[in-house]
């Protein structure tokens, strides 16, 4: 009793059959452990975010606030006061050269001298 060639070709599609399916299985266990460990290093990731950007966020936007307070303290104390003072000193100035009869300098330049 020998082994003829379609014997041989049966073994060898069958012996092929089941290393595909042991092939298949171990993708498919690969696959599952890649995903398992993707979902975890996410896991990881997200909780480093949350963790260690959340501090870090509430230290910027405390810093924004503490910019803003002292720009609007800076423009309330200091600018303003200013604005007005000069806003007065040019008024005064102008209703003297006005009384005076004084021109400035927009009629010099046109020619009035």
């Amino acid at each position: 009793m020998g082994l003829d060639l379609q014997d041989g070709r049966d073994i060898v599609i069958i012996a092929a059959g089941g290393l595909m399916v042991l092939v298949l299985l171990a993708v498919l266990v690969f696959t599952i452990v890649l995903g398992l460990g993707a979902r975890a290093l996410l896991g990881a990731v997200r909780s480093a975010l949350r963790d260690d950007l959340s501090p870090l966020l509430d230290s910027a936007h405390q810093t924004v606030r503490t910019v803003r307070g002292s720009a609007v303290f800076v423009s309330e104390t200091a600018v303003t006061p200013v604005i007005r003072v000069y806003s007065v000193v040019a008024g005064a100035r102008r209703a003297v050269g006005v009384l005076a009869g004084v021109t400035g300098r927009r009629g010099r330049s046109q020619g009035e001298e």
